[in-house]
């Protein structure tokens, strides 16, 4: 049993991403990565992980408040030198279970301010953004709200790229494609326009979202993209038990959903301390074989 301390630590942003490469051109390069929380950032031992197949950690925002900026740069430095690729997570509308106001342009304006200074660390891969939307907006409201968070799209992607051109930008998105603006206040022409890749917020056991619910996901995201990727977003833990799927029936779990051929695999995790990543294949165009050694719990 996983006392009651770990589970509140793994519970907070405990995501566990497989990221591809942004170009289109390149469909045999895939990365996997995981989530770092910010008190987490010291026990990272980048050779090992690197010897597992981790390419890419997504570190929460918060790092910038827990160290200064001469250890997260030495941090994502460190990280480079194993070849793994360091991106932000940043937490856009919604913080801290916070619903932020889109409208507050002296919000908008500040979170800008705030990814542009995640953008100036030093070999930085990239930014991830959170919670690109708004929920609970009235009726009445929906149309402004939307407006306002396609507008901070556009804005904070174009001020980004301006500092770093080299910065991959992405941002979730919230899976039911007909309902985006009315549930969400979500625009996706901007959205999958503005960002290099996109992924969809699945998870097995919830409203149903198995398998096949994903694979039309992606497929009804991809076809009314506008240029960003679309990614599969896999769950490997079990709702009720709280316990990593065994490896058998997640090997399954990819082989259906990369029937969809998404951009990548995005990962999604609880009570897991480390995956192994290896017997890599890629399989006609960008269809992926994961294997996955769940090695222990935290």
């Amino acid at each position: 049993m996983l006392n009651r301390k770990t589970v509140i630590a793994i519970m907070i942003l405990a995501s566990l991403f497989a990221v591809s490469a942004v170009s289109a051109q390149d469909d045999t390069c895939t990365h996997y990565g995981f989530c770092v929380l910010a008190e987490d950032m010291d026990k990272v031992d980048f050779k090992a992980l690197a010897e597992h197949g981790v390419t890419d950690l997504f570190l929460d925002y918060r790092c910038m408040n827990t160290h200064d900026r001469a250890q997260v740069e030495k941090w994502i430095g460190d990280a480079k030198g194993e070849g793994i690729s360091v991106h932000i997570l940043a937490q856009i509308f919604n913080d801290d279970e916070k619903w932020y106001n889109p409208t507050n342009q002296s919000f908008a304006d500040a979170k800008i301010k705030e990814l542009e200074d995640y953008a100036g660390l030093k070999d930085l891969a990239g930014i991830h953004m959170n919670y690109m939307r708004y929920e609970g907006a009235k009726s009445a409201e929906n149309d402004k709200y939307t407006q306002a968070i396609s507008d901070f799209a556009v804005n904070a992607t174009g001020t980004l790229r301006k500092a770093n051109p080299n910065l991959i930008l992405s941002s979730d998105v919230m899976p039911e494609y007909g309902q985006l603006k009315e549930k969400y206040c979500t625009d996706y022409d901007i959205i999958s326009k503005n960002f290099d890749f996109v992924v969809p917020l699945t998870y097995f056991g919830n409203n149903n979202e198995n398998d096949t619910f994903i694979v039309d996901t992606i497929e009804c995201l991809a076809n009314h993209s506008k240029g960003a990727k679309v990614w599969a977003n896999v769950q490997t833990f079990d709702n009720a038990t709280q316990t990593p799927i065994g490896l058998k029936e997640m090997n399954s779990k990819i082989q259906n959903i990369s029937k969809a051929n998404p951009g990548g695999i995005f990962l999604f995790r609880r009570c897991i301390h480390e995956m192994h990543f290896k017997n890599i294949k890629n399989q006609r165009s960008k269809e992926l074989l994961l294997v996955i050694k769940i090695e222990k719990f935290i």
